[in-house]
């Protein structure tokens, strides 16, 4: 933390620059020269109806009575085991049901900035952080990392047991068992491992979803940590989740629009996974935008936070976009300060200071780790924190934020990270009635980078993320992608024909401009990884197209050099980053009637407002007339004609 006077004003703009003692939270960028932005392009994307894009948000699961039932059975004997673990309030809240709102959650994901884990908006920038997702779900944001392994003999007992039924299981069912399966085995038959059982639910459930409702064996060694009650610090791990399904979102968002926009026809279904509990999300906006809440349910002490908007029907909004972006006298910085008893963390009357001691009160230490830079260990990503991009969500006033580096080469390392000890001598809590404000400086460095529409394609670290995404026709009978126009501006990735021409073209992740960054250019190599958390088909010489070229070949990316600012003084590193990508294909499992996801039976459609993309290396296509378009689309056709010609005896074969 930075502790200055300086000449500070409202992030609305319209106060007069007071001069007097400001607390920043660090690092703080020195100068703002290095950030002198391009134009980029702010294109309105009029979508036509029957818009083939599905989002599947595998992690929103309702509550079911068989679930609910288990729960209230449990919860005499094991209430204080649970408290103690801390994960008494995100089982509790499982009960709650939370109605989905896709409008509204295609709304804010267009806001998302992939190289920032930050929304952008006109404002200010906003995040989910460590406080929302301890404050909103009820998860610890201390204890042990989610990879700790077991080390007790009786534990690893425990452990075999668990892993003999889901063998036998798998051996009948040629899989592993679902949820729903996993329940009967152990619901009213007296067994011995029925709390470790249970909680492999919830966690298989609610916390780290499995896209086909079974039981994720990976997770048996958390389950049985949380049984004993040895807490688990399953916020960061819960965070880094949706931090990587909002980069997900996005990324198919832009890719799919900008497919549209060249005139792409895409007969196909592009059905695209969102793992994590992505509800969190949704409440995060409903607590923070006035604009956009629904009228909450009236909760006592008794209850947790989320039960504030159980089965509370949503707002017809006509136009997200706008109300998103006109929300600057709606937006709510700090929210949970309304109810600061109930929500668990640190929120004093009136602003302190103390010397910083090794042992810290539990409310003091959760704070204090919200508050810095850190690396996000999940299951099965690692993701950067940057809560120094949005300090006023923590009562600290805003000034330039600098650059942070990167610690995750290992899950050990990234760990090492977020534990690291602190390096203040002291800690400051601000009052829960201030209102932070900005830098005067800041304010003309956001001005000149987000409200004058200049993108941010310089000083950035182009980041790859999972491609949880099926594509299939309406029948779902094939995989293979439809043809495009051939562009060299369309970015490229799951390459699954040899053919230069792809619409999938369209979807690989873009310099995301979308936010002001201090992110260094990196080379960045990604490698293909086939994760082992959940089942997946290897893929076989079967799978390789004619050509010899495989769906992993596809999925080899290129190198990406950034561009760097000739002014830059920002340093220059060569990366490798090595993401964690699930390579699945689609097979047909059986529905779980016990558990029903959040997914709508009609096709999604994504929101038809205006989308802010960043500007390509190859030119933009914002300022095209209605009359170029139009030639645009006639050439289109015609190429698509021919392509479909030329092709049709390579798909027959």
């Amino acid at each position: 933390m930075e502790v200055r006077q300086d000449f500070m004003l409202s992030p609305a703009g319209d106060s007069e620059p007071t001069f007097r003692t400001a607390h920043f939270l660090k690092p703080i960028e020195n100068s703002t020269h290095e950030f002198s932005l391009n134009p980029s392009s702010s294109s309105s994307v009029s979508e036509p109806n029957g818009c083939p894009l599905k989002i599947n948000f595998n992690g929103w699961r309702y509550p079911q009575t068989k679930w609910v039932k288990w729960v209230d059975q449990l919860k005499p004997k094991y209430e204080s085991v649970w408290r103690k673990a801390g994960i008494f309030e995100p089982i509790m809240s499982t009960k709650s049901r939370i109605t989905k709102n896709q409008d509204l959650l295609y709304g804010v994901a267009e806001k998302w900035c992939c190289q920032t884990n930050t929304f952008v908006f006109p404002f200010g920038e906003a995040t989910l952080t460590l406080e929302d997702v301890m404050v909103l779900g009820g998860y610890s944001i201390l204890g042990e990392p989610v990879f700790t392994p077991l080390e007790d003999p009786e534990m690893r007992e425990v452990e075999k047991k668990l892993q003999h039924i889901e063998r036998q299981e798998r051996i009948i069912k040629r899989m592993a068992p679902s949820t729903s399966v996993w329940m009967n085995i152990f619901i009213n038959k007296g067994s011995e491992i029925e709390h470790e059982a249970f909680l492999v639910t919830w966690l298989s459930i609610f916390v780290f979803p499995h896209k086909y409702n079974l039981v994720k064996s990976c997770l048996f060694p958390i389950a049985i940590h949380l049984a004993r009650g040895n807490p688990i610090a399953l916020a960061p791990a819960v965070l880094a989740s949706l931090y990587n399904d909002l980069t997900l979102f996005k990324e198919i968002i832009v890719g799919f629009k900008k497919c549209l926009l060249r005139g792409v026809e895409l007969p196909l279904v592009l059905e695209v996974d969102v793992q994590s509990p992505f509800y969190l999300v949704q409440v995060w906006v409903w607590e923070r935008f006035k604009n956009l809440q629904p009228q909450p349910n009236l909760i006592d002490n008794e209850h947790h936070v989320l039960s504030r908007w159980h089965m509370v029907r949503a707002l017809k909004i006509d136009n997200v976009r706008f109300a998103l972006e006109s929300a600057i006298d709606d937006f709510l910085w700090r929210p949970y300060v309304r109810y600061a008893d109930k929500c668990g963390m640190f929120y004093p009357n009136d602003e302190i200071l103390v010397p910083f001691m090794e042992v810290l009160d539990k409310k003091m230490l959760s704070f204090v780790l919200c508050l810095r830079a850190s690396e996000l260990v999940g299951i099965e990503c690692i993701e950067q924190y940057l809560p120094h991009r949005v300090a006023m969500q923590f009562g600290m006033d805003q000034d330039v934020p600098g650059y942070v580096s990167r610690f995750n080469e290992t899950k050990e390392l990234a760990w090492k990270n977020y534990t690291r000890t602190s390096s203040d001598t002291s800690l400051y809590f601000p009052s829960r009635f201030f209102e932070a404000d900005v830098t005067t400086r800041y304010a003309k460095w956001w001005k000149k980078s987000i409200l004058g529409l200049q993108g941010f394609n310089k000083n950035v670290v182009r980041r790859k993320r999972s491609a949880r995404l099926l594509i299939f026709r309406p029948d779902h009978s094939a995989l293979f992608p439809p043809p495009k126009l051939v562009d060299d501006d369309v970015p490229k990735v799951l390459k699954t024909m040899s053919s230069e021409n792809s619409a999938e073209d369209g979807l690989k992740d873009e310099k995301n401009a979308d936010a002001p960054s201090s992110l260094p250019p990196e080379h960045n190599t990604l490698t293909p990884l086939i994760s082992a958390v959940e089942d997946c088909k290897t893929v076989s010489e079967d799978d390789k197209l004619q050509d010899g070229n495989s769906l992993k070949d596809g999925l080899e990316s290129e190198k990406f050099d950034a561009d760097a600012d000739a002014t830059s003084s920002l340093p220059q590193e060569h990366n490798t980053l090595i993401p964690l990508i699930s390579v699945e294909v689609f097979k047909t499992v059986l529905e779980d009637g016990e558990f029903k996801d959040a997914n709508e039976s009609k096709e999604a459609g994504l929101s038809s407002e205006r989308i802010c993309e960043p500007e390509t290396q190859g030119g933009s296509y914002s300022y095209l007339s209605d009359a170029s378009i139009a030639k645009l689309e006639e050439r289109i056709s015609r190429l698509e004609k021919l392509h479909r010609e030329l092709k049709m005896p390579r798909f027959l074969v």
